[in-house]
Order: structure tokens, then C-alpha cells, then sequence
């Protein structure tokens, strides 16, 4: 009895985790970066997260791309995240970022999802190292 509990517990998180170990197929394929990548406290730059989508379905996709909040930094989203690909185009749409006066020496982990009007989910990480600059006595 255990063992079928325990068997349906994962089948069920590997369904909400929209895993495609059971047979679903994307539509979309999401890649996202930050540059730069390592910013200092001590002297503030210009963050930009980019998330490319590509269509890797064989019809068009509406998309929607987000950025969700993380805390320390202020996400300025574009006014255009939603748009529509053809079969195998790709798009990037670029969210600036800012740290703001929470945000204290550490990695941040930016997570950023594409959403098809179909209800395909694709998850993706950015990641932002922020450090303090050592004094010099």
C-alpha cells in the first residue's frame, strides 16, 4: 500500500513539474540569461535578464514570458511579453533590473517562465551573483 502511495506522490510531481519523462511534449523551448552575471553593491549596473523562446511545435504558439519578482531587485518588464511564433522562430524579450536597497551580498536566482495560450509551461532559471567590494584600510 505504501509503495502505491509513494509511486502515485511522484508520478503526481512529476506531472505538476511539467516533466516529459510521461510522453507530454513541449511546444516551446525557453533559455535565459543575465548580463552581467556578477554585479558589485558598491558600484550599480545596468542588469538585464534575456529569455529567448523558441517554437519547437509544427504550428504557431501564442506566448506569454515573465519575470517573477525576487527580492532585492526591481524587474522592469517590456511592454511587449506577448507575441506569436511561427514553427522553429525565436524571439527575445529583455527585462531590465536593478538592485534595489534589500539586496545584500549573495547568488539570486531570477526565475523566468514562458506561457503558451495552450497552457505549455516552461520554466527557467537565470542566475546573479552580487557582491560587496572589500575596503581598503
Amino acid at each position: 500500500m505504501r509503495t502505491t502511495s509513494l509511486t502515485l506522490l511522484i508520478l503526481l510531481l512529476l506531472g505538476l513539474s511539467g516533466c516529459t519523462a510521461l510522453g507530454e511534449k513541449h511546444t516551446i523551448k525557453l533559455e535565459s540569461e543575465v548580463t552581467p552575471s556578477k554585479v558589485s553593491l558598491d558600484e550599480p549596473e545596468d542588469i538585464v535578464v534575456k529569455a529567448k523562446t523558441t517554437n519547437i511545435a509544427d504550428k504557431m504558439v501564442t506566448v506569454e514570458v515573465n519575470v517573477v519578482e525576487t527580492e532585492g531587485l526591481n524587474i522592469t518588464r517590456p511592454k511587449k511579453t506577448t507575441f506569436r511564433l511561427k514553427p522553429g522562430e525565436s524571439r527575445i524579450v529583455e527585462f531590465r533590473v536593478s538592485l534595489n536597497e534589500d539586496a545584500v551580498p549573495g547568488d539570486y536566482r531570477i526565475d523566468v517562465q514562458a506561457k503558451t495560450t495552450e497552457g505549455d509551461v516552461v520554466l527557467d532559471k537565470a542566475k546573479l551573483r552580487v557582491y560587496r567590494k572589500k575596503a581598503l584600510l
